[in-house]
């Protein structure tokens, strides 16, 4: 390695030597124009490397670039036929890896031919990091004058930076394209507040468009209750660097306010000078949803299981104390007042062990044939002594007579919905069964006479725990998990579960299950 031992060249006249300079420069330039253009790197490299070509008196070239590994991959390749056997490849590749094991540039030449290789380093405070390299390859050895060597500096800059620049251009549209299609709000402000960025999920989660935010202060994402948190925020994210998690609430375009979880960085430039904050926003609307059905739940069983509990505790002890002084008639009556407690709190926990079941992986059916008309009549018996004196109308249409399923869980589908309809049935009025064919389905449908259900609360009365705001729901004690056991039962069947109700006119609940049952 080395420079070639060739003859030494008669040095050019100073006038040759300024327009040799001046070819130069405007060759460097050329390729300068080309790599720092508007083109695409892959289409801007072939075009540089010819000027580059050209100011080294070059007839081949050679580009390489460092992948995320550390291996050497060829970018671009331009050689002269002379240059483009086994042999020159061979010499060409060592002599690349000297360039690269050294960190400098090397010269070498055989059979007359000669090649320069340099580095392209990118300089820090700690290292120097290799990037890639360029190899010049001459069908004719020369040595490499400082004239050719300041050009061969300058092109392995000119590289080095342009793939600098690719990489960085590369790697933020790889960051944009996922800050964008991320699910969660982000977006970027400068310290003044000012909005400078705006992602997909910033508009989905806030619905303002990307061209309404731009600009804007970020004070319009906050509700007025919330100014002085947010200040603080920003002061703390000022002074740490960053803010995570902070619970609040932000504003739509609509007013309405949204419930939120954000995370706040702080952006620094080169020198430690702060210049931007991210925000990250992700809806927790239905977490919150979640956490006050739990707070709700836990006070509702505790308050459900505690009532019995306290009846049957209660009596269980005066028929103790005083079993023996007490009537046959009142002792059978508190005994019947235990009995029924003992039932409802095994009906409260059998919910539980459902929902849980259900929520494990859905509920265990035996499938056999199941005939409406019985079914409905089992129902009728059940509720014929309910304290409302209620009327039932049983129906059953043509080709729903019968139906495959699990006699028992379509049984406590019918109790739960027949139970729920009674509650808001008027006292005398009839609560009616019915069972119609739908081409290859069966609906069975339990409808009252009560005052309706409001829109809203259709939404989520299948949800576990969710009870309708109502007077009556109110004053009827339950656990919520219902209607939830219903879905659970009609989706083991393959089903679905409905409400069909207008305010006043009574509810309508259907289940529509194959009439052939479940397909394994």
């Amino acid at each position: 390695m080395g420079d070639s031992p060739a003859a030494a060249t008669p040095p050019p006249a100073s006038g040759d030597l300024m327009a040799l300079r001046y070819q130069r420069l405007v060759l460097l330039n050329r390729m300068s124009v080309a790599l720092f253009g508007d083109k695409p790197f892959a289409a801007a490299l072939p075009e540089a490397c010819h000027a580059a070509m050209a100011l080294m008196s070059a007839q081949s070239v050679s580009v390489y670039f460092t992948d995320e590994r550390g291996n050497s991959v060829l970018a671009y390749r331009h050689a002269d036929k002379r240059l483009s056997d086994e042999a020159a490849r061979r010499a060409e590749a060592d002599l690349l890896a000297s360039a690269f094991s050294g960190k400098r540039i090397v010269t070498s030449a055989a059979d007359g031919r000669g090649w320069e290789a340099a580095p392209l380093l990118h300089l820090t405070a700690e290292e120097a990091l290799l990037t890639g390299g360029v190899v010049f390859g001459r069908v004719k050895a020369e040595p490499l004058d400082a004239e050719r060597e300041g050009g061969l500096v300058e092109i392995a800059r000119h590289l080095r930076n342009a793939r600098l620049i690719q990489q960085t251009l590369q790697n933020r549209k790889i960051s944009a394209a996922i800050v964008d299609q991320s699910s969660e709000a982000i977006f970027v402000t400068d310290l003044e507040q000012k909005v400078l960025t705006w992602n997909s999920g910033a508009e989905r989660l806030f619905q303002w468009r990307r061209d309404e935010a731009l600009g804007r202060h970020g004070a319009f994402l906050v509700p007025p209750d919330r100014v002085e948190e947010i200040e603080t925020v920003v002061k703390e994210v000022l002074a740490r660097g960053s803010k995570t998690p902070v619970e609040t609430e932000r504003l739509r375009s609509d007013g309405t306010s949204v419930a939120v979880e954000g995370s706040f960085t702080l952006l620094k430039d080169d020198s430690g000078a702060p210049f931007a904050i991210v925000r990250s926003y992700r809806d927790i609307t239905k977490r919150k949803q979640v956490e006050r059905m739990k707070a709700e739940f836990t006070a509702l069983v505790s308050h459900e299981l505690r009532t019995p509990l306290t009846a049957i505790r209660g009596f269980a002890e005066t028929l103790r104390d005083f079993g023996d002084e007490l009537e046959a008639e009142k002792r059978r009556h508190y005994l019947q007042i235990i009995l029924d407690e003992a039932t409802r709190l095994s009906h409260m926990v059998g919910d539980f062990l459902d929902i849980a079941r259900i929520e494990g992986g859905g509920i265990e059916t035996e499938l056999s044939e199941v005939r409406t008309a019985p079914l409905f009549d089992r129902i009728e018996r059940l509720f014929k002594e309910h304290p409302s004196k209620p009327s039932f109308r049983l129906e059953v249409g043509p080709g729903a007579e019968s139906l495959r399923g699990d006699e028992e869980q379509l049984y406590r589908l019918f109790v739960n919905l027949a139970g729920n309809a009674l509650k808001y049935t008027p006292p005398g009025g009839a609560v009616t069964l019915r069972a119609e064919a739908r081409g290859e389905d069966v609906e069975l449908s339990v409808e009252d006479q009560g005052p309706g259900v409001s829109k809203e609360d259709q939404k989520r009365l299948f949800e576990k725990f969710y009870r309708a705001g109502d007077a009556v729901t109110r004053k009827t004690p339950g656990t919520g998990l219902g209607l939830a056991i219903c879905k659970g039962i009609a989706e083991a069947h393959a089903g679905t579960i409905r409400i069909e109700s207008e305010p006043g006119r009574g509810a309508r609940f259907i289940a529509r299950l194959p009439k052939k049952g479940p397909r394994g």
